[in-house]
């Protein structure tokens, strides 16, 4: 009997530690799960972190269920490149799909651009359906979002559109709203804004504009629709997922898209004529419906972005920027991006600051807006001081852009609560919708800048031209005249109306380089007043003047190729060589299409890798801004210049030391329009006593 106990004990002491080990071994592989993706079995293949967590520093992120969002870049094959063409093809490809039997849970469309969404309920579905579509030829590139980990957060409910905006019980505490009313009449003052601000209160019947923000996951507070115009606000909630009656004591609450929309549009904020859209999202394809519901639905021009991407990693140049900056140059939209608020690059374990320029705000068409710090009064314009929390890096290769263009104040008292929990926020979320409320404003009060051809460069000019400029002695310039952290400086509304009456434009389609594509009219000039001139033009994001199709199938091969005519005896004969004929040429239109899908987005645009090629790795033409002065021989001298070489923006800040006549030219040294390329846009304004 002992000796059985003893033979127990002895296979225990063995066996115990290989089952640990087994077991040990098991859990080590259970939590280094590799997922299917990891294997990088395809180049059509590119995987992302989700896209709610590149804009949020929030732990609770990485629980949210994303539903395995998988984003699919399709090769259309039409000539068309109308948005009901798109739309159509898209709708027509998930149908296609869906016959395929491919298992997905829901599908989402792009109605600009050929792109469509799937998601799915578990990790597997999508691995099936990526890896029994890869070889379709419609399909150019898969987009996988990673949905790793336990997701204990409830998936997003997709899409809520509020338009009947009458009739709600709301509740309007009255001394936040004063304090905030306060804190904005002192923003207000800075911005030079005070005077329209006045005449926009007593002025009923003026033109309205219309203006959008793009918020990212805070749901709108209703109680505040008391402080928008009647019937002149409109939202589409695609997902927001911080929700006020989710809020519990002690939490902060979703206040950032209310605060923004308030600032932007409201009855209280800075353009109060204004009809507002606010969109919020929290996937990329919610992101690019709430653009699309923006500009395509709504007509909206001028958009506001106060959010941006986490963490310590840069954010390269994507097609998300190619997007935007293609949206600039073909309908004229204004996107209006906070620089975001990790200069200080503070980190622990649970937080990390993102002191980057980067992702869809290197849009090169797009205007960043820092913040100022808060101390910052109306009555030091230039002696204020940027906020240390005010992005301003960019990488080193975008480190020539004008990014920011402008900083503006980024402190408000912030009204917005269920709790009264009312206080003082700050951040550039707060200082870009000053900016935008300002831009809408000066298109309303000049109509005449008001077009898809001009919008873009005329205010990215303007603004820079007729702001304040820093006066501090460690302040770093950029080659093309701005200020590192800075910008041109600090908005000025009214000298914005004159810039405005000073502002040129200009058409250039010339491939040459080395030459003088225009000069200004001459103006006088007194000692020292300060000239401030500023050159904006476009990226032309891979827009062609005349359409490429794609290869059309019928051109290749009809339809009826088997009815040849050859005699009964040669049937079989000839009936082999039409095959092989036809075969030949199905599989010249696949190779002639696969090569145009290549390069093309759709036959009025290239992709982003084909338009840098055909602009020989450029983002945009080299032009150079110079100032000149008439001297006492009658002679016209070079004074002052800017002339940066990767920069779409050129600003000159010149005090002139004696009086007299001078001028501005416009000198091109590098073109990178193409033999098909739209030609390049310029605009030019300038504005002399710009001091305060």
């Amino acid at each position: 009997m002992k000796l059985a106990k003893l033979k127990k004990i002895i296979l225990l002491l063995v066996f115990w530690p290989s089952i640990f080990l087994i077991y040990h071994s098991f859990l080590i592989n259970f939590n280094t799960k590799k997922y299917w993706y990891a294997s990088n079995f395809s180049n059509k293949v590119d995987i992302r972190e989700p896209f709610a967590k590149q804009l949020s520093n929030s732990a609770k992120i990485d629980d949210f269920d994303n539903q395995f969002e998988l984003k699919l870049l399709l090769n259309p094959n039409f000539l068309s490149t109308e948005s009901k063409e798109i739309s159509n093809f898209n709708l027509e490809f998930i149908k296609k799909i869906e016959k395929s039997r491919l298992k997905f849970k829901e599908a989402k469309t792009s109605k600009i651009l050929p792109i469509v969404w799937f998601y799915f309920d578990t990790e597997n579905d999508r691995e099936f359906f990526v890896k029994n579509s890869i070889e379709n030829s419609f399909i150019s590139r898969y987009i996988v979002y990673k949905n790793e980990g336990d997701k204990k957060i409830k998936p997003l409910s997709w899409y809520r559109y509020n338009d009947e905006l009458d009739g709600y019980n709301y509740y309007l505490p009255k001394t936040p709203i004063d304090k905030f009313k306060e804190s904005l009449l002192k923003n207000i003052k800075i911005v030079n804004f005070e005077e329209q601000a006045n005449k926009d209160k007593i002025t009923y019947k003026s033109p309205q504009t219309k203006v959008g923000a793009i918020e990212v996951k805070n749901e709108f507070n209703f109680n505040y629709m008391g402080y928008f115009n009647s019937n002149n606000f409109h939202i589409n909630d695609l997902g927001s997922i911080k929700k006020w009656n989710d809020v519990k004591d002690g939490k902060k609450e979703p206040y950032h898209s209310t605060l923004v929309s308030l600032i932007l549009g409201s009855k209280l904020g800075i353009d109060t004529k204004s009809t507002s859209y606010l969109s919020i999202f929290t996937t990329n394809s919610q992101w690019q419906k709430a653009i699309e519901w923006m500009v395509e639905t709504n007509n909206v021009r001028v958009i506001n972005h106060s959010y941006g991407a986490t963490g310590k990693d840069f954010y390269d140049y994507k097609e998300n920027a190619f997007f935007l900056d293609f949206l600039a140059r073909k309908y004229g939209v204004i996107n209006v991006f906070s620089a975001g608020n990790g200069a200080r690059e503070y980190s622990d374990e649970e937080y990390e600051d993102h002191p980057w320029i980067d992702d869809e705000k290197l849009s090169l068409n797009s205007i960043v807006v820092g913040a100022l710090d808060d101390n910052s009064e109306p009555w030091k314009i230039a002696k204020n001081k940027i906020a240390d929390y005010s992005n301003y890096k960019t990488g080193e290769q975008y480190n020539e852009l004008a990014k920011p263009l402008v900083v503006a104040p980024g402190r408000i008292y912030n009204p917005v609560t269920n709790n009264f929990k009312d206080d003082f926020v700050n951040g550039t979320s707060f200082a870009a919708p000053i900016v935008t409320g300002l831009i809408s404003t000066l298109l309303r009060e000049k109509p005449n800048l008001d077009n898809d051809n001009n919008r873009v460069i005329a205010l990215k000019a303007i603004l820079s031209a007729s702001a304040i400029s820093p006066d501090h002695s460690d302040l770093t310039k950029k080659r093309n005249g701005y200020f590192e952290k800075y910008g041109s400086g600090t908005p000025d509304f009214k000298n914005m109306l004159k810039a405005s009456e000073n502002t040129y434009f200009i058409r250039d389609q010339k491939k040459s380089d080395q030459e003088t594509i225009f000069t200004s009219k001459p103006f006088w000039v007194n000692s020292n007043d300060r000239i401030k001139a500023s050159l904006s033009w476009m990226f032309n994001a891979g827009l062609l003047k005349n359409k490429v199709a794609a290869p059309n199938k019928s051109n290749y091969v009809s339809w009826w190729w088997f009815l040849t005519h050859f005699t009964s005896i040669g049937l079989p004969v000839a009936g082999a060589a039409a095959i092989l004929d036809a075969k030949s040429k199905i599989n010249q239109h696949k190779n002639d299409f696969d090569k145009w899908s290549e390069t093309h987005i759709n036959s009025e645009r290239l992709k982003l890798k084909a338009t840098k090629e055909n602009q020989k790795g450029d983002f945009v033409s080299d032009y150079d801004l110079y100032l000149q002065k008439l001297d006492s021989n009658n002679n016209w001298v070079d004074v002052s210049w800017s002339t940066s070489i990767k920069s779409n923006d050129e600003l000159i800040d010149f005090k002139a030391e004696k009086s007299g006549y001078y001028r501005l030219y416009i000198k091109k040294f590098k073109s990178v329009t193409f033999d098909n390329s739209v030609e390049d846009k310029l605009a030019l304004s300038y504005l002399v006593n710009n001091e305060k």
